[in-house]
């Protein structure tokens, strides 16, 4: 199984749940606000869309705050809930996914 198939299945399960609120990770706020964007860790976020970029960027979340519009970033960049349907499925998937981009980046590196 690939990485993209590997991810299709709990994208589909965020679409069903679709719109849900979250929280950025610090490195979230720190690109955001790098990029003019003032949000705090405590900014909540509205989860409007998710998208299986496959290995290039896992799944994405399109978001919104305040209305505003084209704010995309990775699902590893975004803590949810835990009373949230899919909160443990989310963990594992950014654990998982985090491990992976440290081993890419590894292996980037060796080259």
């Amino acid at each position: 199984m690939d990485i993209k198939e590997e991810y299709e299945e709990l994208t589909k399960k965020l679409k069903e749940v679709l719109p849900f609120s979250a929280f950025p990770i610090r490195e979230l706020v720190q690109i955001f606000r790098n990029k003019e964007y003032l949000i705090t860790l405590k900014t909540e976020f509205i989860v409007k869309d998710v998208y299986n970029s496959g290995d290039i960027s896992g799944i994405i979340c399109t978001i919104e705050h305040n209305g505003s519009k084209g704010l995309a970033c990775a699902l590893t960049h975004l803590i949810v809930s835990s009373k949230h349907p899919l909160f443990k499925e989310i963990i594992d998937y950014q654990k998982t996914r985090n491990k992976r981009i440290k081993k890419l980046n590894q292996t980037t590196l060796k080259k």
